[in-house]
């Protein structure tokens, strides 16, 4: 089994753990394992394409040191030090927070190896800090990748001094987020059980990933730029924000900021891990671990039952016997998968609220709610809607994982004669269940917002994205529902069909607004060519052999 150099420096300080009454030798064991298997849980995060022999682990932190890479430039901006360090601190944190929120329950919530080995001759003390130093390791490597190349420009920009303050607030930050988050899980825990409880946890995720993608954007607001020079306005506000927290040190060491709000910032920065720490110790571990065996109770999930409205739905949309029953196959399973719904819902809520986000871009050249109302309102702002577009034009890919994949024989039991009827019922539940209710929800805020006369401008939206949606599945793999493990690929459609789409919307969008503004006929010819390539892409899409589904999706 490989020997990590994480365990080697380990090994340096073992006379520390054995002071404390701890198994060295048996928890450097269960370490070891723990690491090994990293390399198998994938990535909430980045989801992507893995083949089973690829440390997906490992791989993902490629790809947080290349976001890394964009967060060190900043270092080097013209900017003052209080912004730059808001803006690098602040991106640092909510890749920790989503990283945190997205993969981290699979390890503070694990309860397999409590059952396995406190049935051997294992303490608890010695499994909880082979947990705890495995939790250390997991942080470490993503504050080091996404914080890596920043720390080594701001050593060379700033010296040795402002490094190791780096150094202290990341390590502030990591102890900000576990904790926070372990204190909040606990909460959880402590009232509810069973298979709610999962499904709290699961609601809970999504929920918190969503807030703090969406509060993320109010760091930009504390900056104001007046003729090109920035000028940085505190206000009470700001102690909302963790990022101020962090970045306020910097300016009072190396700025020489001694105003009363940078000095409280600061204060908050450091006091409130240090509150989270002790209600952590206090409160919270004493009984976490005992609270977490809930896990392992609540019985058997209920069976997920199709409302009489889905069932008419089907009725409705459905053509033959084949497509009903995968129809109302997919929406039971949709109800029931938890790890799906938790990469689902994210991008689904995102998908409503990115457009108006960005709409919010605008608000610095208003002065009131009614004056930025009328701005927007003047304009085709409208067409952010195609944010929504991108967000869920991809989702379908992910589908083809469940937890409960072992279950994927049933398709060749089954006379299943054409997969195309199999992927075009999914395809028909999955847009009725979770793209059409989101995308209607965007659509009556923007009316809300601009009035009816925009409903066909709605129309060719919902046209176009369901054309790109279509297009993706078509140069995909094609690939059965809930047919694979999370673990063995987590993620949809290939990277370059995913860079495609990107260009595509970017071409759907452009003609929208083009079009109209430069021929009076131009947007009943964008409407049409829309829907007919929709009508077109849909009857070519699912004529599908077996012969063409991926290799063990059999």
């Amino acid at each position: 089994m490989k020997d990590f150099l994480f365990l080697k420096l380990l090994d340096r300080i073992k006379a520390l753990f054995a002071s404390m009454g701890i198994d060295y030798p048996m928890m450097r064991r269960i370490l070891q394992l723990k690491l090994v298997m990293n390399g198998r849980r994938s990535s909430t995060v980045i989801n992507r394409d893995k083949s089973d022999d690829k440390n997906s682990f490992y791989s993902s932190l490629i790809l947080y040191a290349f976001l890394g890479l964009f967060f060190g430039v900043f270092m080097l901006l013209p900017y003052p030090l209080f912004l730059k360090m808001n803006l690098v601190l602040g991106m640092i944190t909510f890749i920790i927070l989503t990283a945190m929120i997205s993969d981290f329950s699979s390890v503070l919530l694990d309860t397999q190896d409590r059952t396995i080995l406190l049935t051997r001759p294992v303490d608890a003390k010695t499994l909880n800090a082979a947990k705890l130093m495995h939790i250390v390791y997991y942080l470490f490597c993503i504050t080091m990748a996404v914080a890596g190349i920043a720390l080594i420009i701001s050593l060379f920009k700033y010296g040795f001094l402002f490094f190791l303050l780096m150094l202290v607030i990341l390590a502030l930050i990591c102890s900000f987020t576990i904790l926070i988050t372990s204190i909040l899980y606990f909460a959880i825990l402590h009232f509810f059980s069973g298979e709610k409880l999962k499904d709290i946890i699961n609601y809970f995720q999504i929920a918190l990933s969503i807030f703090m993608t969406v509060s993320y954007q109010l760091i930009g607001r504390i900056f104001n730029f007046v003729d090109m020079k920035i000028q940085i306005t505190l206000r009470w506000w700001n102690f909302l924000l963790p990022s101020s927290w962090f970045a306020a040190p910097f300016s009072i060491f190396f700025m020489k900021e001694r105003g009363p709000y940078y000095v409280m910032l600061a204060l908050t920065g450091v006091i409130v891990p240090v509150i989270a720490l002790i209600l952590y110790i206090k409160v919270a571990a004493p009984s976490f671990e005992k609270n977490l065996q809930k896990l392992t109770g609540g019985g058997a999930k209920v069976k997920a039952k199709n409302s009489s409205m889905m069932r008419g739905v089907c009725d409705l949309i459905c053509f033959n016997r084949e497509e009903r029953a995968f129809f109302k196959f997919t929406c039971g399973m949709l109800k029931n998968e938890r790890k799906l719904k938790l990469s689902l819902f994210p991008n689904l809520t995102l998908g409503v609220i990115m457009p108006f986000v960005m709409m919010l871009s605008f608000a610095g050249r208003s002065r009131s709610i009614t004056e930025f109302l009328r701005l927007i309102t003047s304009g085709k702002y409208y067409l952010f809607s195609y944010f929504s577009v991108l967000f869920y034009s991809t989702l379908f890919m992910l589908i083809s994982s469940s937890e409960s994949y072992k279950g994927a024989w049933i398709y060749r039991a089954m006379p299943v004669q054409n997969p195309g009827h199999v992927l075009k019922g999914a395809m028909k539940a999955f847009i009725c269940k979770y793209v059409m209710p989101f995308f209607l929800l965007t659509c009556l805020i923007f009316i809300g917002l601009y009035g009816v006369r925009i409903l066909p401008d709605m129309i060719l939206v919902f046209f176009n994205m369901m054309f790109l949606m279509l297009l993706i599945f078509k140069l995909s793999r094609k690939e059965l529902p809930f047919y694979k493990d999370f673990r063995a690929a987590q993620g949809g459609a290939r990277l370059g069909v995913v860079f495609l789409s990107f260009g595509v919307c970017g071409g759907l969008a452009a003609a929208h607004y083009m079009l109209p503004a430069r021929y009076a006929f131009g947007f009943a010819l964008n409407l049409g060519v829309s829907g007919a390539l929709f009508v077109i892409l849909w009857f070519i899409s699912f004529r599908i052999s077996w012969k063409d589904i991926v290799r063990g999706a059999e």
